[in-house]
């Protein structure tokens, strides 16, 4: 009788794996090939875009260079063409030179911001606002420079339409400064608040 009772649970034991567990075999084994897929295309997008990060770098590097070289040549022609002005009219033509090359510094500093912004990203990989904000109000700031050189320089001639859109903007620059400013002081007391909590 244990014999013949043995035979069944042998065959029991015997049968063969139901479908679904066929199913859920291959179900996970086609979950294996697709995280090594997609491991291995986030590998490749990483490479790609650190290096294309590099070469924006790069670019930005050689533009900063380009616009202080600029900058001091055109500062340069402006002080050797002086003394073909009288000296009444040389306050009139060294006042706009000066802004000109404060407007150019101002411009390699906003290019070597965003240069900073690519280094932080190669290094941690994460991205910063402050930098945008601080880019915004150096942007503004050229704008009043800009405003002002008109001003300077063509002073009475200014019509009163043109007059007042330069009072426009201005206002608007101002306005820009300040919001980016609070923004700013906002945000460095977010981060120092995460810091301490």
């Amino acid at each position: 009788m244990a014999g013949y009772q043995a035979a069944p649970q042998e065959r029991e034991d015997n049968t063969l794996p139901s479908p679904e567990t066929f199913s859920t075999r291959q179900n996970k084994s086609h979950h294996r090939s697709e995280d090594r897929s997609a491991l291995f295309s986030g590998r490749i997008l990483d490479r790609a875009d650190s290096k294309v990060y590099a070469i924006v770098g790069v670019c930005f590097l050689l533009a900063a260079i380009l616009a202080l070289v600029y900058t001091f040549w055109a500062f340069g022609v402006s002080l050797i063409e002086l003394p073909q002005f009288s000296m009444d009219q040389q306050p009139g033509h060294i006042a706009p030179a000066i802004i000109e090359i404060v407007s150019g510094l101002l411009l390699v500093l906003i290019i070597m911001e965003m240069l900073g912004t690519v280094i932080h990203y190669l290094q941690v990989h994460t991205t910063s606002l402050r930098p945008f904000l601080f880019i915004g109000m150096v942007s503004a700031t050229r704008s009043i420079l800009s405003i002002g050189a008109r001003l300077s320089v063509e002073g009475l001639n200014f019509s009163e339409i043109d007059f007042t859109h330069a009072m426009i903007e201005l206002g608007v620059s101002a306005a820009v400064i300040v919001a980016l400013g609070i923004t700013l002081k906002l945000l460095g007391r977010l981060v120092e608040v995460g810091v301490s909590s």
